[in-house]
């Protein structure tokens, strides 16, 4: 994809994004280890499953077409491409995933041209067809509301339809029925010049637990049957948080662990592995020092121009070291990051690209997340504490007390980011709105939170103002005027809204209140000064307590997530 800018808007050059596709020129030493598995593959008895574990975005995919490199050229091999995600809402992914080896093996025969070989191959993959449609023929699906199917499976329909049910010598269950008509027609691949038929799945990460465990569980179907390797992409959590959820689904739909009966071990998604996967392989973390390599490749297989390649490297390049977590770096979220810079400096060419760039790795750190939105609720607060940050070096640790739902503590790889060099652009501009606008395409924030944790924010910092001042009576008057307008607009958001968290925060709300009262009633109080001042001084504590609690509150109402649409 390529996107030109406009002339004279400061982004003339040409544009490509990096696409969220195997790479074709991959490296870390993918190469290498798909010849490996590719080897193993092609000299061993086939009849065993690979699996390639990783997370979000490690690679899982490119290794396996590098594997799949390494076999496409050999005779007497058929590769099948079953994307589980693709074929999710079907009822029973066993049928998609026998249909996609029929159509395999129609490619195979294809592929040998018009021989005997091709002739024995398409025979086979009939019959694999007739398998196919005979399990269909159970499936009935009926409408319900409008968006609604309602699917049922009738096993006595399907069985009918692979064989006679008079007939005492064929079988009388589905499933020994469907493998046994599969049996005989995978015999015959050898004489067809097949020696193995592999199948790549992938994309298991994409689907909901239950729905990733249907398929492994359909995949024990083929490991008695000649000739079937099995190569499999997935995160070994999803398989872990799918066999507890089939086991909550058993026994109690709401639970996360089943209702009667011992707990679930610890390691049980690992042990269920272990059983279905003889060769495991886990792509090992792509570290920092491995970053230039990683960039060389997307870069080449992208075939940037030069104008590109320059402001990815002089630029942006220096932003993508603090893109590792714990000492890792994600090659998927390397893309994202590089382009949704590309994507905003296309849309905005009048943006700094150093404040989009030092916003955006704010943003992309998953485990700053609570002081990004902090930004998002007060960014000219944000820069102000910033600014006081930096000309302390990093000593004045309360220049973000203020910030909500700021952390209190900043965590070093976020302390040591904002006193770096690459943090000085966020301080350019009085407020970073309009780069947040921005960047929201990306982030999505829930607005009721922002505007609720950015009104606290505000009151907090009137009453630190109040009592650090040297007359706590005058400003008490306009602290609670303030702290009645504040919670007066947070309880009208919240008119027909039920759940515990909420009432947790009702709650706060109404002590707010009384606290704001109680300021009034000491402002109104003792006529003698000093005496009077105290009391303020007493209540305005009072106050900032309660707003502490309110604060608390709204956090727990934002990790529950009630108010998210």
């Amino acid at each position: 994809m390529v996107a030109t800018g406009q002339p004279g808007t400061g982004s003339s050059i040409s544009r490509r994004i990096l696409l969220d596709s195997p790479t074709a020129i991959p490296a870390l030493g993918y190469v290498q280890t798909g010849q490996a598995l590719a080897t193993i593959i092609k000299q061993s008895e086939p009849r065993f499953a690979v699996g390639i574990f990783g997370g979000w975005g490690s690679g899982k995919t490119t290794l396996m077409h590098a594997i799949k490199e390494g076999l496409v050229a050999q005779q007497g091999i058929v590769v099948a491409d079953f994307n589980a995600w693709r074929f999710e809402r079907e009822p029973q992914l066993l049928i998609p995933l026998l249909d996609t080896i029929r159509a395999a093996l129609v490619r195979g025969a294809d592929a040998v041209g018009n021989s005997k070989d091709s002739k024995r191959i398409r025979s086979i993959a009939v019959r694999v067809g007739w398998v196919v449609r005979a399990l269909a023929t159970g499936l009935s699906a009926k409408l319900g509301l409008p968006g609604a199917v309602t699917v049922s499976y009738d096993v006595g329909a399907a069985l009918a339809a692979l064989s006679s049910p008079s007939d005492p010598q064929n079988s009388q269950s589905l499933y020994v029925a469907a493998f046994d008509e599969l049996d005989r027609a995978f015999r015959e691949l050898h004489a067809a010049g097949i020696s193995r038929l592999v199948v790549f799945v992938d994309d298991l990460d994409r689907c909901l637990p239950l729905n990733a465990l249907q398929v492994l569980e359909s995949m024990k179907l083929f490991f008695d049957l000649p000739g079937f390797i099995f190569v499999v992409g997935l995160d070994e959590d999803i398989v872990d948080r799918a066999i507890r959820a089939k086991f909550a689904s058993e026994n109690d739909p709401t639970a996360q662990e089943p209702a009667d009966g011992p707990r679930l071990p610890p390691q049980i998604g690992r042990e269920y592995i272990k059983k279905i996967f003889q060769i495991p392989y886990s792509i090992p973390p792509m570290l920092p020092r491995q970053l230039d390599d990683l960039l060389a490749s997307m870069y080449q297989e992208a075939s940037l121009e030069q104008a590109q390649l320059d402001d990815l490297t002089m630029r942006v390049r220096p932003y993508l070291d603090y893109m590792a977590v714990d000492r890792r770096v994600n090659p998927r979220e390397v893309k994202r990051f590089i382009n949704a810079y590309t994507l905003q400096t296309l849309i905005r060419p009048d943006l700094d690209p150093d404040t989009v760039l030092a916003l955006q790795t704010l943003a992309f750190r998953h485990d700053w997340a609570e002081f990004y939105e902090a930004i998002l609720a007060d960014s000219a607060l944000f820069v102000d504490a910033l600014r006081r940050y930096r000309r302390s070096q990093g000593s004045d640790h309360f220049s973000f007390e203020d910030m909500a739902p700021g952390p209190s503590d900043l965590p070093p790889s976020l302390a040591s980011y904002l006193r770096s060099e690459r943090a000085e652009a966020l301080i350019r501009h009085p407020a970073l709105d309009t780069y947040l606008s921005s960047l929201q395409s990306y982030h999505s924030v829930n607005q009721w939170e922002l505007d609720a944790f950015r009104q606290i924010g505000s009151l907090r910092r009137e009453i630190r103002l109040a009592l650090d001042g040297g007359d706590a009576v005058r400003s008490a008057r306009s602290v609670t005027a303030t702290a009645i307008t504040v919670m007066d607009s947070l309880s009208g958001s919240l008119v027909g809204s039920f759940s515990a968290q909420l009432e947790g925060f009702k709650s706060a709300i109404e002590q707010v209140r009384l606290a704001a009262a109680r300021v009034t009633d000491r402002v109104k109080g003792s006529q003698e000064n000093n005496l009077r001042e105290t009391e303020v001084r007493a209540a305005l504590d009072e106050l900032s307590a309660a707003v502490e609690r309110a604060r608390e509150e709204l956090r727990l109402v934002r990790d529950s997530s009630i108010l998210r649409p």
